[in-house]
This record gives structure tokens, sequence and C-alpha cells, in this order.
């Protein structure tokens, strides 16, 4: 299966923009996280339909030190993520580049 890997990128809290379009990730799949900050990150996209069913995941890990940089990469089916992804992130400098598709 052929797919086209696009990157989007935050720095702090908020949703993850693609950084060519600008345009907010949504209904996608994750394939990596490159992640730089010390705490607590956690990705949203997550989504609620008719009736009431709530779809997508969430992805949660801590960088413990300065020097940290998490680099984490999923298989090749990816995490699937429902509406809008969001970040939030332990500080206002912390930064998330996001590879999708």
């Amino acid at each position: 299966m052929a797919t086209t890997i696009r990157q989007g990128f935050v720095t702090g809290s908020g949703a993850v923009l693609d950084t060519v379009t600008s345009v907010s990730l949504a209904n996608t799949r994750i394939r990596s996280v490159f992640a730089t900050g010390i705490g607590q990150f956690l990705l949203t996209g997550t989504s609620t339909d008719a009736r009431g069913t709530v779809k997508g995941n969430n992805i949660r890990f801590v960088n413990t030190t300065a020097s940290d940089a998490n680099d984490i990469y999923f298989s090749d089916l990816g995490v699937a993520m429902n509406g809008v992804v969001r970040v939030s992130a332990p500080t206002s400098t912390a930064t998330i580049a996001v590879f999708y598709g």
C-alpha cells in the first residue's frame, strides 16, 4: 500500500498544522512523532459520531530531561486519529513534528 507521508508541526499546545498548507491535521494516521521539551505530551485525535461512539486515539509520552528528544515510530498502519489532531504540550517552548498520511 503506497502512501504519501507529510509533516505537521506545532510549538507548545494546539492543533497540529501541515507544514506546507498550514491546514489542521484531521482524520489521518500518525506514522511517527518527534518531540522536544521536558514533561508529558498528549496527542489527541478523537471524534464522537451521531450514536455517541468515540472514535480515534490518544498518544501519550514523557520526556524527562532537557536533552530528551523522543523519536517514536508506529507500525506500517500507523495510529488512526479522527477529528482534528491536537497537542497538549508541557511547556510553550516544547515542539512536536508529526509525520502522517
